[in-house]
């Protein structure tokens, strides 16, 4: 993921250019046009793949939906008018070209034309005008990259344009999630909660769906690509515990599964009847502190229970030695990354001092809720339990759904510790602001600073690599400092498995999500 020297964030190393033209014929700009790939009489255009998830899909409204699990069928329902390509550039989607002004503060898209929704209306402007006038006016999960928009216009069929208060360099990398995928404007007027059924733009439209147990998508055969989709049904199959998943592929049940449980990768990998497929990063796991709350509203004892962690030690008995700890939000080898930030190592002596410096010299209890479909942070959890009792700090695990964790934890923030993670996106809001900034999307933690608020607002106006990653570094350093109400544990990769004659990519460039309109069957 973070190899590139030119994340979908920035318009170019040295800033925008004037005019960006993202066509498939543009010079100099790698696009990845799908459908071109491999010789095309080859393709199998027909049959039924049947997936079996390790997580199930929730609610299927794009604009307030966190959960990854339904980001992962959403991005083949519903579209947005960019998407993120293999170089990790914008890639035209239901837009084809769009244009900045000098100054950055305007934006003009040229719409794609016959485009239809799986209701059979034509998209237009007004779709996208509709959709993101609903995520900022009932605030959606991106409203907050909304706040810059002084205005909207449709002025044509074809052709949306959008005036800013002032440049923000993160605003189309967000609009390539499906946190800004555009609904047809009758279903965008609609409140949060209010429909069952997602109408997209994409290769698979819904079919059906019976919470925990199925979710089935088929293929639209009025696709605006004609070459795509290649299978004509998708089966997800909810199978939650990760052997009995596993299990299931391997009796040849299921086509293809993902989450494969980490100690089970050697033995796929060997195992020639099977593709095994490892992607990293996919995720990064922390541990999350209520930061408005007694014993954790004490940064002394934040310090305390991470001085107990061995995390290491953590990361190799939830990954089986698969993943990589973690020092900062940004992804591993990205420009994003601290050159020298280490993560904070494990010291009894210095856990014990941050104790008493608390008013805890005995140690602390606290509740420790974990989501339980997640098997890699339930073992990580017994181990952090285990290090930190040698402190005295008592951690009561209290297994729960991740249904649960949702209401309780995330949204009512009824809680003490817990754990989770957060999708390694490409772009560096993703991680600094969206989980971190306490106007952030996904802030839960109650930890606010002023400090930190300010460098990452100012990292957002900025379009030059060479001036924003020294701001993420130094903002990387204050949220270890200060100790934020998220302890990084390490981040995991994204192992799959599939039969031999499943072909095609699935995975998102970035890791985060899950493309079918090119998988095929031999």
């Amino acid at each position: 993921m973070g190899d590139t020297d030119n994340p979908a964030d920035e318009q170019s190393v040295d800033g925008p250019s004037r005019r960006l033209f993202m066509k498939a014929a543009a010079a100099g700009v790698p696009i990845a046009l799908a459908g071109c790939a491999g010789d095309v009489d080859d393709i199998e255009r027909s049959g039924e793949l049947l997936w079996g998830g390790s997580v199930p899909v929730q609610s299927l409204d794009p604009h307030f939906e966190s959960a990854a699990a339904t980001a992962r069928v959403l991005e083949n329902i519903t579209q947005g008018l960019v998407r993120v390509n293999w170089d990790y550039e914008l890639e035209p989607l239901l837009a084809e070209s769009w244009e900045f002004s000098e100054d950055n503060t305007e934006v003009s898209f040229s719409l794609r034309e016959g485009v239809s929704f799986h209701d059979g209306s034509e998209f237009t402007s007004e779709d996208v005008l509709a959709s993101f006038e609903r995520i900022d006016e009932r605030e959606g999960l991106a409203a907050d990259y909304m706040s810059r928009v002084e205005s909207m216009d449709a002025p044509d069929d074809y052709t949306f344009e959008m005036v800013l208060t002032e440049p923000f360099a993160p605003l189309l990398s967000r609009m390539a999630t499906s946190h800004m995928h555009i609904l047809p404007a009758e279903q965008a007027e609609q409140q949060q909660g209010a429909f069952s059924e997602p109408i997209g733009t994409g290769p698979f439209q819904f079919e059906s769906m019976e919470i925990d147990s199925e979710f089935v998508m088929v293929k639209y055969d009025d696709y605006w690509d004609d070459a795509l989709p290649y299978l004509d049904k998708i089966i997800k199959n909810e199978v939650p515990d990760d052997d009995n998943r596993l299990n299931t592929f391997r009796s040849g049940e299921l086509d293809f599964i993902n989450d494969v449980p980490p100690r089970h990768a050697e033995s796929l990998e060997d195992d020639p009847d099977v593709d095994f497929i490892e992607r990293f990063p996919k995720s990064l796991v922390y541990l999350g502190v209520n930061c408005t709350e007694e014993p954790f509203d004490s940064r002394d004892a934040r310090l305390a229970l991470e001085y107990a962690i061995d995390k290491e030690e953590v990361m190799e008995a939830a990954l089986y030695g698969q993943g990589q700890v973690a020092a900062s939000p940004a992804a591993p080898d990205s420009e994003w990354e601290h050159p020298t930030l280490e993560p904070r190592p494990r010291d009894l002596e210095k856990a014990q001092e941050h104790l008493e410096a608390a008013g805890y010299p005995d140690g602390f209890e606290a509740s420790f809720k974990i989501p339980q479909q997640y098997n890699d942070q339930v073992t990580a959890a017994q181990v952090i339990e285990s290090q930190a009792s040698e402190v005295g700090i008592d951690l009561d695990i209290q297994m729960i759904t991740w249904s649960n964790w949702l209401s309780d934890v995330y949204t009512d923030q009824d809680f003490q510790a817990t754990t989770s993670s957060y999708l390694g996106l490409w772009f560096p809001d993703a991680g600094f602001h969206r989980p971190l900034h306490s106007e952030g999307a996904f802030f839960f933690t109650g930890w606010e600073d002023e400090e930190y608020n300010d460098l990452i607002d100012s990292a957002r106006l900025s379009y030059d690599i060479d001036e924003r990653a020294p701001i993420y570094h130094e903002a990387a350093e204050l949220l270890k400092e200060r100790r934020s109400g998220h302890i990084l544990l390490y981040w995991m990769p994204t192992l799959m498995a599939r039969d031999t004659d499943v072909t095609g990519e699935i995975m998102s460039p970035d890791g985060s999500t899950f493309r079918f309109e090119e998988v095929q069957f031999e």
